[in-house]
């Protein structure tokens, strides 16, 4: 018998700026032999509230019988996991064993890689692989930072928050709106993990896991949750993966009313309330700030795209489902109607606990003017705006006229509009 092991790494959390690789583990074939396996449970996942869409865009970008036989077996065998802590510290996962083929490392990695891309629920899996070519077959062996028995745990306690997000959801609103309540949930319950840049610093913080049942994670965390949220909805959610301002980074592709948009939930995060500056946009306007990783295909047999994959690239050229669009207030002139309706609308924002007006600039306005009457001199009509609304405020909710920040994006031709309170200036 002819046995050939080969260790390798991959990276599955590699989104933490840093990427860190952990110390390669052998396959040793007779220590496999009296390895005892448990079978996690994940019922409670399949049986939360609505179900779930099922996403196989990973799937579907493979091509080779070989790589979907390893994508096919990781559904199975990543849910039979040993007690056993092994001296790295992990715990192995059943191995896969592809008979009378030799599936390629670019190959194994393009398997893996599409199945944690379409399977956000699997958060247990460590970022190691190993591999063996054993006469003719393939052996892969992965590795879980949870044992049996904790995983089943922490399955049952993510399914339960995930029900509880649900719960609050309105199932007869449109998809946009249901769209927003889970974004708007995951936000509450979730803060950005500051100082973390590493799986070594905290595991969770790059799983769903993390951002659902945790309370912090960094984007990867953000983009897993939401994917399961929303593919619970039946809306359908992937990752994408590339470059924002310069760092390795992940957000979200959601397929609202029939159209595809990016949606980056952590830049959405704010310490103070949640904007909406990159829900549902387009590829042309998400791209001034991000940049979109390549697509991994078939023939790169160099793996040269693997470090930062990408499975499925949708085109997203419309921007009908953007936050401004659907939710924002329109300003086509300055008539009375207008006046008495952005007091109304300053009213409910306030009201309602928000501290954020969006606004449209009409196609018949110069934008620039729409600026100068809202906030320059003689007009200040912002500011008269203010006043009116603070008859209709209670004491402990009244506004201040300075204090108040802009932020402008002309080309998307937008207005966004932070109120300032009093108590907060005093």
């Amino acid at each position: 018998m002819t046995l050939i092991v080969c260790c390798v790494l991959l990276v599955v959390n590699n989104f933490s700026g840093k990427g860190d690789y952990l110390e390669a583990v052998s396959i040793d074939p007779k220590e496999e032999i009296s390895t005892i396996y448990r079978r996690i449970d994940d019922s409670s996942m399949a049986d939360n509230k609505t179900s779930a869409a099922i996403c196989d865009f990973g799937f579907q970008s493979l091509s080779d019988t070989g790589e979907r036989e390893v994508y096919e077996k990781l559904g199975r065998n990543l849910y039979y996991i040993t007690d056993k802590v092994e001296d790295s510290g992990y715990y192995k996962t059943e191995r896969i064993t592809i008979e009378n083929t030799q599936v390629s490392e670019i190959g194994i990695r393009r398997a893996l890689g599409a199945f944690m891309s379409d399977n956000p629920q699997v958060f247990w899996i460590n970022n190691i692989f190993g591999y063996a070519y054993d006469n003719g077959n393939t052996v892969i062996e992965c590795y879980s930072v949870l044992s049996a028995e904790k995983c089943k745990d922490l399955i049952e306690i993510m399914s339960a928050k995930i029900d509880e997000i649900l719960d609050n959801v309105d199932m007869n609103a449109d998809e946009f709106h249901r769209e927003r309540q889970v974004h708007d949930a995951l936000l509450r319950q979730c803060s950005y993990a500051e100082g973390v840049s590493s799986v070594n610093d905290n595991w969770e913080c790059f799983t769903a896991y993390g951002a659902i049942v945790g309370g912090s994670a960094v984007c990867e965390g953000y983009s897993k949750a939401l994917q399961i949220l929303l593919m619970k909805l039946n809306i359908p959610c992937y990752v994408i993966r590339g470059d924002a301002d310069g760092v390795k980074h992940m957000w979200n592709l959601v397929k609202v009313d029939g159209g595809w948009y990016h949606l980056d939930s952590t830049w959405n995060d704010t310490a103070v309330n949640i904007n909406y500056e990159y829900f549902n946009l387009s590829t042309g306007f998400i791209s001034e700030n991000h940049i979109i990783a390549p697509l991994v295909t078939a023939a790169d047999e160099s793996g040269e795209n693997l470090a930062n994959p990408n499975f499925f690239i949708p085109e997203c050229n419309s921007m009908d489902q953007n936050f401004y669009t659907v939710e924002g207030y329109t300003i086509n002139d300055f008539s009375n109607k207008t006046d008495n309706e952005m007091v109304d609308l300053i009213v409910d924002r306030v009201y309602n606990g928000e501290c954020y007006i969006h606004l449209n600039v009409g196609s018949g306005m110069d934008y620039q003017e729409c600026i100068d009457i809202l906030f320059g001199s003689p007009s200040h009509r912002m500011y008269h705006y203010v006043d009116a609304a603070n008859e209709r405020l209670r004491p402990d909710m009244q506004l201040g006229n300075t204090g108040m920040m802009i932020l402008k994006h002309e080309d998307r031709r937008t207005i966004r509009i932070k109120l300032s309170f009093k108590q907060e200036t005093e």
